[in-house]
């Protein structure tokens, strides 16, 4: 039978900036003492899910320190009712909930990560008349991440060590309903050694940590890069907007080193329902310092940014990886 436990957390209001992030084990170090509030095996999953460091990465990757001009260049003379010079999006409050289910025989565990992300896209645009002005959008956003855990050990006195985090899903997130107008349905990693990493369905996808040894489930591997060297990702979106979307790959180390980045459109198929299929596409260097971080996709609707008046329409995925 499953066992399946929760637990929320509700920090306080950012100011402006989401920083990420949970307790820290209390300074001595995971051999030494429990983390703090951690009291049996179930509370340490929940704690070490939330701070896996793909999970604490993903916030860092789909935020923004500012309005900040992106890497699209000018975007051309257009109709629209705004022409967008900058954008960013910050959060002001996160909500989140770890729940952990024991798999049958009690040597695997799932823990679900969700958050509730509520806070502001801003945009300095031009309109028509020619006047500079600064357009603020509220959001909701809603994310969901799987954490694989497996069962190392049985120490009752040192029972937070008992289960070690092995893999992980991709991040899910995107605009709650009824203003979901777009979503990712594909990504497509091409890393230099020639592998493919394809994912269609973000939450039962998983990418395993190969440098634990410890688990020979899931999908593939987390993808392990080289810095330097070029790789390559493929989106596709299915969208109910007639004008092309804005699609960003977003990556970066750290709250003061993202990177956006936009991908270039090269297919469009109308599926003759009103929605229309489209596949974005982007090449990026990776960086020099090392860690595990994520390769998120970040799709809106052009009248998210064209638009003062169209509501905030989003969908992102974010592929972890590690840089050696």
């Amino acid at each position: 039978m499953r066992k399946t436990f929760a637990v929320v957390w509700i920090p306080a209001v950012l100011a402006g900036v989401l920083l990420g992030g949970c307790a820290k084990d209390n300074g001595t170090g995971p051999g030494d003492q429990a983390p703090l509030g951690v009291t049996n095996e179930q509370s340490a999953m929940q704690y070490y899910a939330a701070n896996d460091e793909f999970v604490k990465n993903d916030e860092i990757t789909f935020v923004d320190q500012a309005i900040q001009p992106t890497d699209y260049g000018t975007f051309g003379k257009i109709d629209a009712t705004v022409t967008p010079l900058r954008w960013g999006r910050s959060i002001t409050n996160v909500t989140r909930n770890v729940s952990t289910t024991v798999q049958p025989g009690d040597s695997l565990a799932i823990a679900l990560i969700e958050k509730t992300l509520i806070g502001e896209l801003k945009i300095r645009a031009k309109t028509g008349a020619g006047d500079t002005v600064t357009i603020t959008k509220p959001f909701t956003d809603k994310s969901t991440r799987y954490v694989i855990f497996k069962r190392v050990n049985r120490d009752r006195d040192r029972f937070w060590l008992n289960w070690v985090p092995v893999a992980s899903s991709l991040i899910k997130g995107g605009t709650i309903e009824p203003n979901n107008l777009i979503n990712i349905t594909k990504l497509e990693l091409f890393v230099p050694d020639g592998d493919t990493v394809t994912v269609t369905d973000p939450s039962t996808f998983f990418l395993r940590y190969r440098w634990l040894r410890l688990f020979t489930g899931g999908k593939k591997d987390a993808p392990e890069l080289i810095p330097g060297t070029m790789v390559r990702l493929r989106a596709t979106i299915v969208s109910s907007s007639p004008d092309t979307d804005v699609v960003a790959l977003r990556y970066g180390f750290d709250m003061f080193h993202g990177r956006r980045m936009q991908m270039m459109l090269i297919s469009q198929t109308d599926n003759g329902n009103g929605t229309y299929t489209r596949e974005y596409e982007r090449e990026w260097p990776v960086h020099f310092h090392r860690g595990f971080f994520n390769a998120g996709v970040d799709a809106l609707t052009r009248g998210t940014l064209f638009d003062d008046e169209a509501p905030y329409s989003v969908s992102w995925w974010g592929i972890p990886y590690r840089v050696m």
